[in-house]
């Protein structure tokens, strides 16, 4: 009886380490309760959804973005008219700027789904590319940016087909078309001073070296500067390469983006605590695999043990303003407007937004509080700015596009 015992144990055991092997051969699903059949069927309509939303988008085509909305609900029709202001500000945007978006590109990564009668809550991480290109340039190869995004979505099912009930995400670009400034182009600016000058260089695309800059100290030796000295101050320069190089690597969910779409683990993610963008300035100018600049006791990050955690300064945008200003670290080339940055000036032939190189920073100010950080991380073909940021994840996205004729830009030059 317990030889007979036994062997039912042991085939039972058998049994189960053979689903467990099983089991760890099929794919992870991260839906949970719904059939694959279903699955499937969602995921191919949140493709068609998603993809026909963006190029509706971009193209104003309201009669087909209606067409993805349960408009028989008040939530369907809240998300529809969010998706309208959305098309009408990226119009208004793109005529004023010269701009001509051409196409889009839409990738998903579904995290969850859950089925409640003939809805579906589902959360996804979607990653947006928009091409596009320079009216005054137009012979020239299209540029692109990334715009990522993560969502909380309920779809209905009506009328034999899944349509939009609701959709909450943080959305950069969720901005009045009134408000756009109707500034000339940045890029006419540009172009008018390179056509008039020979030994025009760009200074986005060429990087300047940070010991191109006169450092904010002294050095301690007033008779000259030793080997000793020099090799510690060159250890504290500003690696602007390598900023640039994390700023692209570590920027989320934007399309470009490397690093799987996905943050440094390092680092807290300060998301759901009123924006992870300054971390991420903080992240770039100070890790030691970026730009590499020395922590202080006021901007530092620690990752483990009591003392774990970032300071207000590192963190907070109106406090790492306050640091990178006050310690020498930054200089402040121009405060204002996106029209006021633009003007040509004798001490700015390219206007003052021509005068940031890569890694540095631009800080935006909306109803005089700091609220946003990008970092520069280049320039497309018409000469325009590009920058990286979190919340919302943005890569190598126009540095004002998001952004209306009220909000007043600051042009942070680093000095180290």
């Amino acid at each position: 009886m317990y030889v007979l015992y036994g062997r039912r144990l042991l085939l039972g055991l058998i049994a189960v380490i053979s689903i467990v092997i099983t089991l760890k051969g099929i794919p992870h699903r991260p839906v949970a309760g719904i059939p694959l059949s279903l699955e499937r069927v969602i995921n191919m309509r949140l493709d068609m959804l998603l993809a026909g939303r963006a190029k509706a988008i971009v193209n104003g085509d309201t009669d087909t973005l209606m067409s993805h909305y349960d408009l028989d609900s008040r939530y369907g029709q809240w998300a529809f008219e969010h998706e309208t202001r959305r098309s009408a500000y990226l119009q208004a945007w793109s005529a004023a700027r010269g701009i001509r978006f051409v196409d889009t590109e839409v990738q998903f990564r579904i995290t969850s789904i859950e089925l409640k009668g003939t809805t579906a809550w589902i959360e996804l991480d979607e990653s947006v590319k928009i091409c596009y290109k320079h009216e005054s340039v137009s012979e020239s190869e299209s540029d692109y940016f990334g715009i990522g995004t993560e969502h909380l979505l309920e779809l209905a099912f009506k009328d034999g087909e899944w349509v939009i009930r609701r959709d909450w995400y943080l959305d950069p670009l969720d901005i009045d078309a009134s408000a756009i400034s109707s500034a000339t182009a940045l890029g006419s600016s540009f172009e008018t001073y390179v056509m008039s000058s020979d030994d025009f260089m760009f200074p986005q695309l060429t990087a300047i070296p940070a010991s191109a800059y006169s450092p904010p100290y002294a050095s301690g030796n007033s008779s000259g500067t030793t080997d000793e000295a020099d090799a510690k101050e060159r250890a504290y320069l500003y690696n602007r390469e390598n900023a640039v190089a994390y700023a692209n690597k570590y920027c989320g969910l934007a399309w470009g983006c490397g690093n799987n779409r996905k943050y440094n683990p390092t680092y807290k993610n300060y998301t759901g605590l009123g924006g992870d963008c300054t971390n991420f300035a903080s992240q770039v100018l100070g890790d030691i695999k970026a730009g590499n600049l020395p922590m202080t006791y006021a901007w530092r990050y620690v990752p483990y043990g009591h003392a774990a955690g970032a300071t207000p300064a590192w963190a907070q945008a109106s406090s790492l303003l306050s640091f990178l200003l006050s310690s020498g670290r930054a200089q402040r080339l121009a405060r204002g407007t996106y029209a006021d940055l633009i003007t040509i000036s004798e001490a700015h032939p390219a206007g003052a937004i021509g005068a940031l190189n890569r890694g540095d920073l631009i800080a935006y100010e909306e109803n005089g509080k700091i609220a946003h950080f990008a970092v520069v991380v280049g320039a497309d073909s018409g000469l325009y700015l590009l920058v990286n940021s979190h919340t919302a994840d943005r890569y190598h996205v126009p540095w004002d596009l998001g952004w209306d004729s009220s909000t007043i830009f600051w042009l942070l030059k680093i000095v180290m």
